[in-house]
Order: structure tokens, then C-alpha cells, then sequence
């Protein structure tokens, strides 16, 4: 992974709206960071990605070199995956068949939904707040 840009916001650029959107959306518990790549894939353009350790709550978020979109939405919308990676997990788990549905499943996800629900309040009440 490089950390080079070949067009759009300079990396600092980046960085300062990363920690900018981490107090907003309240992720300041999070070790987060920007990595600046040349994605490969031949089936679409991505803009970015995020690799997530939920262990040590650290992520990787990777925006493109040549970016073709808002990249502060893409830095945003790869934040908004961290919020709900559990609870997507947890979900993706259950689509793809990994984990045989059982009679405490329900009560899990209601509890994850739970949890992501009042984070998003959170995050509207403190904006709330501050405006």
C-alpha cells in the first residue's frame, strides 16, 4: 500500500477530515488511518474500502489515488461501514447460511440493532447539539 496521490484532496487534506468525521461520528475510541492505493479490480471502479479489526478498534480506510468521486463522501460512507460492520457481519453470517439459525438468534440481532440504533442517535443528538 502507497501512500501517494495522483489527483484530488492531498493526503493532510484527508487525514484532517478523517479526524474531523471521527468526533462526529463519534468513533474516537477507534485507531483509524488512511492508506492511498491503486485498486485492481477489472469488474468495477472502487473508490474506496475498509479493513476492520474489531479486536484492537482499528481501521484502514483505502481511497483511491485516482479519485472519481466526492472523497470526503467516500471517506464517510467507508466510516459508516465501521459503524455497522458487527451488525453486518453478524447479518452476512445468517444470508450466507454460516450460522444455523437457532432461537437465540433473533434476540442477537435485535440486540445489535439496538446497539447500532442508539449510536446513530448519538451521533444526531451531539451534531444536534453542536450546530
Amino acid at each position: 500500500m502507497q501512500n501517494n496521490k495522483k489527483n484530488g484532496l492531498s493526503l493532510k487534506e484527508l487525514k484532517d477530515l478523517l479526524n474531523q468525521w471521527q468526533k462526529i461520528l463519534l468513533l474516537n475510541d477507534w485507531k483509524l488511518s488512511i492508506n492511498i492505493v491503486d485498486f485492481k479490480r477489472k469488474d468495477y471502479k472502487q473508490s474506496g474500502d475498509i479493513k476492520v479489526d474489531l479486536k484492537n478498534k482499528s481501521a484502514i480506510i483505502l481511497l483511491s489515488e485516482n479519485p472519481f468521486l466526492d472523497e470526503e463522501e467516500v471517506l464517510v460512507h467507508e466510516l459508516m461501514h465501521l459503524i455497522l460492520w458487527d451488525f453486518d457481519i453478524f447479518c452476512e453470517k445468517i444470508v450466507l447460511g454460516k450460522d444455523k439459525l437457532q432461537k437465540n438468534q433473533h434476540e442477537k440481532y435485535m440486540g445489535k440493532l439496538e446497539d447500532t440504533v442508539e449510536h446513530l442517535t448519538q451521533i444526531a443528538i451531539k451534531k444536534n447539539i453542536q450546530q
